[in-house]
């Protein structure tokens, strides 16, 4: 079953001034950054909102493609990662980014990421380990 939406994540130009004006003019709040398969990143919160700004998406180097700045995928928090995997799977599905598990100052996740109709890029997670941070 499907929790919730988790984030949206964006690709970003510079993190650093994409970063300053969400705070400075949205009145975002950073909670944490760091790197992740190559991607710099920096996670903001704007209310209840999560926003994960990239440098480049995790899954370019996957993709072998350079996708362009603005919205790269969409989060949605899972209770049960396998069968989610798997009916995803029964319906042709195909991954991009196979399940895994992913470690980070955020806590542990298992992730997968796969295009939705239309192509929207579109990750299922499920909280492993949860460090609050996010």
């Amino acid at each position: 079953m499907i929790t919730g939406m988790w984030n949206y994540a964006l690709k970003v130009a510079d993190l650093q001034k994409s970063t300053d004006f969400y705070c400075r003019f949205m009145g975002a709040e950073v909670r944490v950054s760091g790197e992740i398969y190559g991607s710099k990143y920096v996670l903001i919160r704007l209310g209840e909102t999560r926003v994960i700004l990239f440098d480049k998406a995790p899954y370019e180097d996957d993709l072998k493609i350079d996708l362009p700045v603005g919205f790269l995928h969409v989060v949605f928090e899972v209770d049960n990662f396998e069968a989610h995997v798997e009916q995803l799977r029964r319906s042709g599905v195909k991954f991009f980014m196979e399940p895994r598990v992913l470690k980070g100052e955020f806590g542990v996740r298992k992730i997968a990421f796969f295009e939705a109709p239309d192509g929207v890029r579109t990750e299922i997670m499920e909280v492993l380990e949860d460090s609050g941070k996010a």
